[in-house]
C-alpha cells in the first residue's frame, strides 16, 4: 500500500487502471506540492486542443501544446521545465525539473532560442487535495505512487506517459499498463 510520506514534489500518481473519474481515468499526476494542508500537481498526459499562442497574446508567434492541468481553475495558467538553472523565480523540483517561474522570461528565453520548445509544458488548471484528501485516496488505492523522471516528462509521448510509467515499475505493474479499459470488453 503507498505511503503518504513517500509523497512529495516530484513523485507522481499514476491512476489506477480502472478508475473511472473522467478528470483522471489513465492519467499520471505530477506532484508539485505536498504539505499537511494539501497538494498541488499537474496532470502530464491530457493534452488540450490549445497552443500557447491561442491562449496568451504576448506569446502570438509560440505554437505550443496545453495540456490540462486538471479540473481546478481550468483558466490558470502553469508550466513546468527543464531548466530551474535559467528561469528567474523558478521552484526547484528536482536535478532537470522546475516548476513556475517568470512567464515573461520564458517568452524571451523560447523567442532568442536560449529555452528549447521540448524542454517546457504548459498547462492550464491544476488537480488539487485538501487536507487529508490524498490520504484518502492512495488508502482507496485511486493512485499507484512513483518518482518522476525527465524522459517521462520531456521525451516520452503524452499518449504513452501512463503506460511508460506503470512499465518503469516492472512486474505487476507494467502488465497494468496493458488492462483494457473496461475489463469487461476484455
Amino acid at each position: 500500500m503507498p505511503n503518504i510520506a513517500t509523497i512529495h514534489p516530484c513523485s507522481i500518481l499514476i491512476s489506477d487502471p480502472f478508475l473511472q473519474d473522467p478528470n483522471f481515468a489513465r492519467t499520471v499526476v505530477l506532484i508539485c506540492e505536498h504539505q499537511p494542508a494539501g497538494s498541488f500537481g499537474l496532470v502530464v498526459n491530457q493534452p488540450l486542443d490549445l497552443k500557447l499562442n491561442e491562449l496568451v497574446p504576448a506569446a502570438s508567434d509560440i505554437h505550443l501544446p496545453v495540456y490540462s492541468g486538471g479540473p481546478v481553475a481550468a483558466d490558470t495558467l502553469h508550466f513546468i521545465h527543464k531548466r530551474p538553472d535559467l528561469l528567474e523565480e523558478s521552484i526547484f523540483l528536482q536535478k532537470g525539473i522546475g516548476w513556475s517561474g517568470n512567464f515573461f522570461q520564458i517568452i524571451h528565453l523560447l523567442r532568442s532560442g536560449d529555452l528549447d520548445p521540448s524542454e517546457i509544458l504548459f498547462f492550464l488548471g491544476y488537480s488539487g487535495w485538501g487536507e487529508g484528501q490524498l490520504e484518502y485516496e492512495l488508502e482507496e488505492k485511486t493512485w499507484i505512487t512513483s518518482e518522476v523522471t525527465s524522459p517521462l516528462l520531456f521525451q516520452v509521448s503524452p499518449g504513452k506517459r501512463w503506460q511508460y510509467s506503470l512499465n518503469q515499475l516492472g512486474g505487476d505493474y507494467a502488465q497494468m499498463a496493458n488492462y483494457p479499459i473496461d475489463p469487461q470488453l476484455n
